[in-house]
């Protein structure tokens, strides 16, 4: 299931993931709070190991021009980085895509009486319009796949794993080691009956680049005192080959770390 938002704004700084990671709470919060308590409990950190059964990404205006200024992280920690401003007749897309249909609907019904979210002291995202995208069906054990947001994928101990980008040699075998590993344990969470993947995934670049990625969490700043993250990521398309409902699965929630919190959404080409 899928959804597209589209907003009012003049601007977005690069950090904003963690913005929309905010109004997707408040959402949930006024369509059912016990739901949103289930979903993101007090204890949530950075570190929690409840799997989000969604991703999202966002989508600027390509007429947007592009600024260096200061802005304050959403708890005051000052900044310096880029600022997307946008033209006054343009719109913002938030998209956000689930398996859970209790997620979307009540994310749906959330967003509808958030008439206005505040993303910073000086930026407001006005809403325009709440509506339904269509999904695609896999019914074939291969598919293509392109990302709307960037793939993050880590080892144990929090290094980027890359696919062959280019003329990278990176090992592919190793690659889809870890692939398989992080998506069987994300798979177990999310099904009800703890099934993990079907059979093996085989992920096949065919035109990927390296994406690097500011981002910032609550509990990364209070953690190291830093503004955000550097996190190393890849998009592009690739094909990816596996049971069907496993990558229908993948297609709905995300593939890859974090999709929670707006990394790896993908649109089937």
């Amino acid at each position: 299931m899928r959804i597209k938002v589209t907003f009012k704004t003049n601007k977005l700084p690069i950090l904003y993931r963690h913005r929309f990671m905010a109004l997707i709470k408040e959402a949930l919060r006024k369509s059912d709070p016990d739901y949103k308590n289930e979903l993101y409990p007090d204890k949530d950190t950075m570190f929690s190991k409840i799997v989000k059964p969604f991703s999202f990404s966002i989508s600027m205006p390509q007429e947007r021009t592009i600024k260096r200024e200061k802005f304050l992280v959403d708890d005051g920690v000052p900044t310096e980085d880029i600022v997307f401003y946008f033209p006054e007749s343009s719109f913002l897309a938030f998209n956000v895509s689930s398996s859970d249909y209790q997620f979307i609907v009540n994310l749906y019904n959330g967003l509808l009486e958030t008439k206005e979210f505040n993303l910073s002291s000086d930026i407001k995202l006005k809403l325009d319009r709440v509506f339904m995208m269509n999904e695609k069906k896999i019914n074939s054990n291969e598919v293509i796949f392109r990302t709307n947001s960037p793939i993050s994928i880590e080892s144990k101990d929090g290094m980027p794993i890359l696919p062959p980008i280019g003329e990278d040699v990176a090992d592919l075998t190793r690659f889809n080691e870890h692939f398989n590993a992080i998506h069987s344990r994300i798979i177990k969470d999310i099904r009800e009956d703890s099934q993990g993947l079907f059979m093996p995934l085989e992920f096949t670049p065919i035109k990927l680049k390296k994406q690097v990625v500011k981002h910032t969490l609550k509990g990364f700043r209070e953690k190291t005192g830093k503004p955000y993250m550097t996190l190393t990521c890849f998009e592009g398309c690739f094909k990816l080959k596996g049971d069907h409902r496993d990558l229908q699965l993948l297609y709905q929630i995300g593939i890859g770390l974090r999709t929670g919190q707006g990394f790896g959404m993908v649109e089937v080409v």
